[in-house]
């Protein structure tokens, strides 16, 4: 069965930056870990205002160096697994020249050194197999390389150099500094009893046993993150069934209370209008005796000024009595007098408080239902089942008491 290739195993998403989605360039790493080309960190720190910025990914906040976005820490690890993937599908599409990088030159390399990590033309390639330092180190042409029989060569990593001492390699590891060092640190700055030192390659082989360690712990969380996120989106589908039977309600209620209200409105309308009818024949009665009063004294009036203006001497005399009579009674206070009740008209609510009350929707729970909690829990459990007994830091479930799945219902005023 044939092995994949370098490049096959390691490109893809782990060597593309999740916002801009290409290659990374100048990768950056932040305390959470994730990784991001240096630009596009700076134009997503642009968005945000003050000391610390929101992880693209994780969100969690993050400090931001006095130098700003440069000041973050290299992801070397990744800047060099770019390279060497590309320097590869270079070599194995055999499109783009690959120039030497071990001279100014600018001639066209025939060969890759395994220990130096370098790019060699014909005359550095004769020149390496001269030079005592470099005499032992194993050379592979490309067409060697082509083949995929040494693409061991692109994995090996070369020690940095010291960045205080120039020709120094970092070959060590101060254990209480934390940091790689190289010869010159040791004998210098790491050089009392205090610092604790040693070879680079026995930390690394340390630090990989307890990455390697804490991997399936990690795992474990995985698994339960996952199951945590199945678990959450049921909840979202169980809250909106929740809410849609609950707008449901809603609007049942309010076509029932509508319905009520109309009905009872009805009766009132009614009720208006007979006590209206009733009001305006009193009042029309009233106006028809004020007409009537007015058309009598009016007439009374005019008869008896004719009488006093046109009339013989008998004639006043005839009628003075009667007409005096008449005259005084219209001087007299009316007996019936204007009824301002009769303008009013009350409405009764009463009735339609009492229906309402009566009818009055009651509160309407919509939650999530309890085998498929239990369902859940059960789910979430197993999840913590799986890990070892030194995996901790993960809550506990329990059915009763407060509800890890969260409690989806909300109450409403519904009938």
């Amino acid at each position: 069965m044939a092995t994949a290739a370098f490049s096959d195993e390691v490109s893809g998403d782990s060597l593309e930056c999740s916002i801009c989605c290409y290659t990374f360039k100048n990768p950056k790493v932040l305390p959470c870990l994730h990784t991001f080309c240096e630009h596009c960190l700076r134009e997503w720190v642009q968005k945000n205002d003050g000391d610390t910025f929101l992880c693209p990914i994780c969100r969690q906040p993050v400090p931001l160096p006095q130098d700003g976005v440069e000041g973050l820490k290299d992801n070397v690890f990744l800047a060099r697994l770019v390279k060497a993937v590309t320097e590869h599908h270079k070599i194995r599409q055999g499109k783009d020249v690959l120039l030497c990088t071990s001279c100014d030159e600018g001639k066209p390399a025939t060969s890759r050194c395994s220990e130096c990590a370098e790019f060699l033309c014909e005359s550095c390639e004769s020149a390496h197999r001269l030079v005592r330092a470099t005499k032992g180190h194993t050379l592979f042409t490309f067409e060697e390389l082509k083949t995929g029989k040494y693409d061991k060569v692109f994995r090996a990593r070369t020690a940095p150099p010291c960045s205080k001492h120039s020709g120094e390699i970092l070959k060590l590891y101060c254990r209480t500094c934390e940091t790689p060092i190289c010869n010159e640190c040791a004998l210098f700055e790491h050089r009392d009893s205090q610092h604790d030192f040693a070879r680079i390659e026995e930390v690394a082989a340390e630090k990989r046993e307890t990455i390697l360690a804490l991997t399936p712990q990690c795992q474990a969380r995985m698994q339960f993150f996952c199951e945590t996120e199945g678990v959450q989106k049921r909840l979202k589908e169980q809250l909106q069934l929740n809410a849609e039977g609950a707008r449901q309600n809603v609007q049942k209620t309010v076509q029932t209370l509508i319905a009520l209200v109309k009905e009872e409105g009805e009766r009132l309308l009614t009720c208006v209008d007979t006590e209206e009818k009733s009001r305006r024949k009193q009042i029309d009665a009233g106006i028809e005796a004020a007409q009537i009063s007015l058309a009598s004294a009016k007439s009374t009036c005019e008869f008896a000024e004719t009488l006093a203006r046109e009339g013989g001497d008998y004639e006043v005399v005839s009628f003075s009595q009667d007409m005096t009579s008449r005259l005084n009674d219209l001087t007299k206070p009316p007996a019936d007098t204007v009824d301002f009740e009769l303008a009013n008209i009350t409405v009764d609510y009463s009735v339609m408080e009492h229906k309402l009350t009566t009818n009055s929707p009651k509160s309407a729970q919509y939650s999530l239902p309890t085998p498929m909690e239990r369902e859940l829990c059960s789910l979430l459990k197993c999840a913590l089942q799986n890990r070892t007994s030194s995996r901790t830091g993960l809550p506990d479930l329990k059915p009763s008491g407060p509800r890890v799945s969260g409690n989806v219902s909300r109450k409403v005023h519904g009938k």
